[in-house]
């Protein structure tokens, strides 16, 4: 909890433009902690705000039936044995030999008989309904937004380290592009404090753009325009104006 509202309060600072003298100063160590703890709550964010959308995900689906012509299943399975899964303790039992399995499992499919729950309640299911899923699409996009839910976990951490590598690409192109305005604006600065500010300065953008993909708003990436406020503010912060007289580097690589 003391991490969470330590984030949320470092977050708060990224908006004041004065605190960028202090961040261009920080460790790198500690801009990358913060960079990770930045992306893994707006996922977070994402995930909540995505909740309506998971729960009519099946509705969704079938919504999208009306867009196909055609959608057949060829189901034609039979078996010669029994596929039991887990054999010392059957959690599954497959059978389309037409034969009753003798042994108990959580789930049985018997042809079209499905035995599960307490006792191995019966429920009688015709699968031949999904052969053709347009004429049953309210069925089968049930079964497709299960398996969408299922596969949720997986896709949610593949989401999750692409975030983590498309902010840190923008941190790095905030960060060349601060190089080239920092002698424009005539700021003498390290290559150093600009990555610092940039790692700090994404944070509204980070959180602006997790909200606008959840939404579904898209509109001339403006939710990077603080970003580059916030990389300008870095650079009269913490940079050192110089004048016709000085002489050097304006940027130092270190």
């Amino acid at each position: 909890m003391k991490k969470v509202l330590g984030f949320y309060r470092m977050f708060w600072q990224t908006l004041n433009i004065k605190s960028y003298e202090g961040f261009a100063e920080s460790t790198l160590k500690n801009s990358f902690n913060y960079y990770a703890s930045l992306v893994f709550n707006a996922f977070v964010l994402m995930l909540v705000v995505l909740i309506p959308a998971f729960v009519q995900l099946p509705n969704t689906v079938e919504s999208y039936f009306n867009n196909i012509d055609t959608f057949n299943f060829n189901i034609n399975f039979k078996t010669n044995a029994p596929i039991v899964i887990t054999k010392g303790n059957p959690l599954l039992i497959i059978n389309y030999a037409n034969e009753t399995p003798t042994q108990n499992a959580n789930i049985i499919l018997n042809n079209n008989v499905l035995y599960t729950g307490f006792l191995l309640q019966r429920y009688v299911k015709d699968f031949s309904i999904y052969e053709d899923a347009k004429a049953n699409k309210s069925p089968v996009s049930n079964i497709i937004g299960v398996l969408l839910l299922l596969m949720a976990p997986t896709l949610a951490l593949l989401f999750f380290f692409y975030l983590l590598l498309k902010y840190f690409i923008i941190v790095l192109i905030a960060t060349l592009a601060a190089m080239l305005l920092a002698p424009l604006m005539r700021y003498r600065i390290t290559t150093k404090s600009l990555f610092n500010c940039a790692m700090y300065g994404i944070s509204l953008s980070v959180f602006l753009d997790i909200i606008f993909f959840a939404l579904g708003f898209r509109f001339f990436q403006i939710q990077y325009l603080p970003l580059v406020v916030f990389m300008i503010a870095g650079i009269i912060q913490s940079g050192e104006k110089i004048d016709s007289k000085m002489k050097g580097k304006y940027i130092e690589v270190k």
